[in-house]
């Protein structure tokens, strides 16, 4: 008989096929929430690794972002959650994954703090960044004009084509969701023991009141 988790993974699978976000980040958060940080902050830490290519593209002056994700431990031993400033000349998705890296040495701070219920909320926000990331390089990439509308506040020339209504960037956001399901079934995260559903409820609750924001 599958267990609670196994059962949410494949209801988060279902729930990115048929489009529904919303839905598909309260499972998620459900899913993660009681499991060890080191898992929830793996799963965190490889998504938003997942656009590091794109920013040294963008950005080859910078160089202290890949010994970041190559051990967040080493770097918030030295660092703790503080991060030099961002590079002058941002592209498509850098804000997002600015918030991403924020939220994963969050959880670090909180892991090592063992207040894991504060993990899952961070977990959980570098997870939404790091889709928005990519998804947001895409649109960027795809449709200039619309990029440019966005910028001048032009609604008229936006309507209709913000990243969420772009099919490329629609794309990519199914695609890293579905990435992040595989992950948990190759990991056997549906095979870790039940988390207080009441407890679990209330920090889901806490994140959303704040706009899955930390």
């Amino acid at each position: 008989m599958a267990t609670s988790r196994q059962q949410r993974i494949v209801q988060f699978r279902e729930a990115t096929l048929s489009g529904e976000r919303e839905e598909a980040d309260h499972i998620l958060f459900r899913i993660l929430y009681g499991l060890p940080a080191d898992i929830q902050i793996a799963v965190a830490r490889h998504l938003t690794a997942r656009f590091l290519p794109i920013f040294r593209a963008n950005h080859p002056e910078v160089t202290w972002v890949a010994p970041l994700l190559d051990d967040l431990d080493a770097y918030h031993r030295e660092h703790e959650q503080g991060m030099p400033d961002e590079p002058e000349n941002r592209f498509g998705g850098d804000m997002s994954f600015d918030v991403a890296l924020c939220a994963l040495l969050r959880a670090v701070s909180f892991a090592k703090q063992n207040n894991l219920p504060r993990v899952t909320p961070s977990c959980c926000t570098a997870l939404m960044s790091a889709v928005s990331a990519r998804a947001s390089n895409v649109w960027h990439c795809d449709d200039p004009e619309a990029v440019q509308a966005w910028n001048h506040d032009d609604s008229e020339t936006l309507r209709g084509r913000n990243a969420r209504h772009n099919p490329a960037s629609q794309a990519v956001t199914k695609r890293e969701w579905l990435i992040v399901a595989d992950w948990l079934e190759e990991h056997g995260v549906g095979d870790f023991p039940e988390a207080d559903e009441a407890e679990c409820e209330h920090w889901l609750a806490w994140w959303l009141d704040r706009e899955c924001l930390l």
